[in-house]
């Protein structure tokens, strides 16, 4: 591995060479969800990372699960090629075990248990809020790993916006378009965008169609109210066949299914609303709105054989899920703010097809934080949530962290420790043959403790965090005589521990260098396996130059060790090193209502690497998207 990791560095290097210019110095970001309230990053004892609306301009992601590759902790699967189902992992824990949000609204299925990034568009997006260990105690159920929060851009000042359009190889277009703007107490913004890509394979497109919009209104009494609707439609082609494999591991080449296709529709709404009448309470109300169709075509494919029948599975999936949030919190001066918050939630699942099944379940819960500030210096947070479940019961969960900075030094210490649970989703609860409608709820309890510090006049920012993961309870399956062959059950125990390591260096005034490293160190206790599809290692190498005012230019290293597979009696799916390259050049600033006009490029995959991040599902060789950007 070290002898692949140094011609990427240099590759990198390349690309950056000598010269002048680097991205603008970062201020010291203020986030909501590590405390329900703004809280500067720095008074946090969680380990916090933010991904702005700026590292989407610089780096032209053109999905959301690319924008979340860099973050350290953080482990993203993309089974496949553009559009196809790509999960979240947050230091082992697995993407039923990580919260995602939108604007405060839970975004993961109510049957599968995760959250589909492929159903999340880029677009009007203000920043992401990337929380990690245990927040239960603010989240409830599913938060045991961490918390990613998606912030819609609020419009400001008066209209603008812009729109683009790319182009890449494998028949890949990106049109997408914003607009937004203020007008007195009125705040709006709005955009639309289309995604496309042929992929590898016959049967390997994908079509993404979005539109987002955001309304806000500011009222009397330091008070205000806004209204976002996000809605997300993916159609995909799904090219592997899985009953061609006879149960044994997928393989590297797979076998092409040529009618198997995935039909998705996403709706995410929110309702907020924010008063401050008296500088000693301020309160928060916010109702949410989930809902997600998949229509799933699975048709005969005569040219293979069934080797256990039925091998068709079309159907119907709906979700739905209704949320209320009361939060109140109590200030003291500056030393002291205490938080208080209600929550109810209704969830319901239809599954209707090969194997139909409808649940529902309802959720109460009440929760106290309370912060502490003191001399400017130490920074105490402790919280517990009580959450009855009509389904599992109750539980309980609490968590304390702790950051103390000296400003002298530029040091920060920072640190905490909490409980978590993950509640059982409806198909393992409900789904015919499979599920137990006993299942308990997984459990854990996890630590962290790390030191940042500020060196050569904060122009070098450098992070070293310790992590343990304790779970309990985990939910897994055993093999039954009978079809499906499969039976969950509460299996045992696993553990995660290992170290995050960050840096990003000023090395010019116009050239900025970044290494993120991840070391995972994992054991699920039954097997002696690592937790499937979790790296040991993980690297991120990041590099932007300015070399004049009109052009950025920025190239990217990410490297992933070899991961356990379960399937196939526990095989490994190799690692890989993948380059990624680009840039933006100015052509001309202000003519007429036009403020710039860009030329923007991304490569992904430079060297043009094989790999999967899951096996069986090939990911795209170099591929490439460039295009006009038009901002007005």
């Amino acid at each position: 591995m070290k002898r692949r990791l140094v011609p990427m560095i240099l590759v990198g290097l390349t690309v950056a060479a000598p010269g002048a210019a680097q991205e603008a110095k970062k201020l010291e970001p203020v986030v909501v969800t590590a405390t329900k309230i703004e809280t500067p990053a720095e008074e946090i004892g969680a380990s916090v990372s933010v991904v702005t609306e700026d590292d989407f301009r610089t780096y032209h992601y053109a999905t959301v699960d690319e924008a979340l590759r860099r973050v350290p902790g953080v482990e993203i699967r993309r089974s496949g090629t553009l559009g196809k189902t790509s999960s979240i992992t947050i230091r082992g824990a697995n993407s039923s075990q990580v919260q995602v949000l939108v604007d405060g609204v839970r975004v993961k299925s109510t049957t599968l248990g995760q959250a589909e990034l492929s159903d999340l568009s880029p677009d009007l997006i203000e920043r992401i809020e990337v929380i990690r260990g245990p927040q239960s105690t603010l989240y409830g159920a599913d938060a045991i790993g961490g918390v990613i929060n998606i912030i819609t851009k609020k419009g400001k000042g008066p209209f603008s916006g812009y729109f683009s359009q790319e182009a890449g190889n494998y028949d890949t277009y990106a049109t997408r378009t914003s607009h937004g703007g203020s007008y007195g107490i009125f705040d709006y913004s709005f955009s639309a965008s289309h995604l496309e890509s042929n992929g590898h394979f016959k049967n390997d497109d994908s079509e993404q169609n979005a539109i987002n919009t955001r309304l806000g209104l500011v009222l009397p009494g330091n008070s205000s109210v806004s209204y976002t609707l996000r809605y997300n439609r993916t159609n995909t082609g799904l090219p592997v066949k899985f009953v061609s494999t006879n149960f044994g591991p997928l393989p590297i080449d797979p076998v092409i299914d040529s009618n198997n296709r995935n039909i998705s529709e996403t709706y995410v709404m929110a309702l907020a609303g924010h008063t401050q009448p008296v500088t000693w309470w301020e309160s928060d109300l916010r109702l949410g709105r989930y809902t997600n169709t998949i229509t799933f075509i699975d048709l005969p494919d005569m040219a293979d054989e069934c080797p256990f029948p039925p091998c068709e599975f079309p159907g119907r999936f709906k979700v739905e899920r209704r949320e209320a949030e009361w939060v109140n919190h109590f200030h003291v001066g500056k030393w002291s703010t205490s938080s208080f918050g209600l929550e109810y939630r209704r969830e319901e699942g239809l599954s209707l097809g090969s194997s139909p099944f409808e649940a529902n379940s309802e959720t109460t819960s009440g929760f106290f934080q309370e912060q502490l500030r003191f001399f400017d210096r130490l920074f105490m947070t402790t919280g517990v949530r009580v959450e009855g479940n009509s389904e599992f019961g109750r539980n309980h969960t609490e968590r304390g962290s702790l950051a103390y900075v000296v400003k002298e030094w530029g040091t920060r210490i920072h640190g905490g420790a909490g409980s978590g649970f993950r509640a059982p989703n409806f198909d393992e609860l409900f789904f015919p043959s499979f599920s137990d409608p006993t299942l308990k709820p997984e459990v854990s309890f996890s630590w962290d403790f790390g030191v940042d510090q500020k060196l050569w006049k904060d122009r070098a920012r450098l992070g070293l965090t310790f992590y343990q993961n304790d779970f309990e309870n985990l939910i897994g399956f055993v093999t039954i005589p009978t079809p499906p062959f499969v039976k969950g059950v509460n299996s045992g125990k696993a553990r995660a521990n290992g170290i995050e390591f960050t840096s990003e260096v000023d090395v010019l005034d116009n050239l900025v260098a970044s290494l993120n490293y991840t070391y995972t160190n994992s054991l699920v206790l039954a097997t002696r396996h690592p937790i499937p599809r979790e790296p040991e290692h993980r690297w991120n190498i990041g590099l932007t130059w300015e070399p004049i005012r009109r052009l950025s230019l920025f190239s990217q290293v990410h490297v992933v060790t070899q991961q356990f597979d379960p399937n196939g009696g526990g095989v490994f799916n190799r690692g890989h090193t993948r380059v990624d390259i680009g840039g933006t050049y100015r052509l001309f600033n202000r003519y007429a209502f036009i403020q710039s006009v860009d030329l923007t490029a991304r490569i992904q995959n430079l060297l043009n690497e094989g790999y999967a991040e899951v096996r069986g599902f090939p990911a795209l060789g170099i591929n490439s998207l460039a295009g006009l950007r038009v901002a007005f």
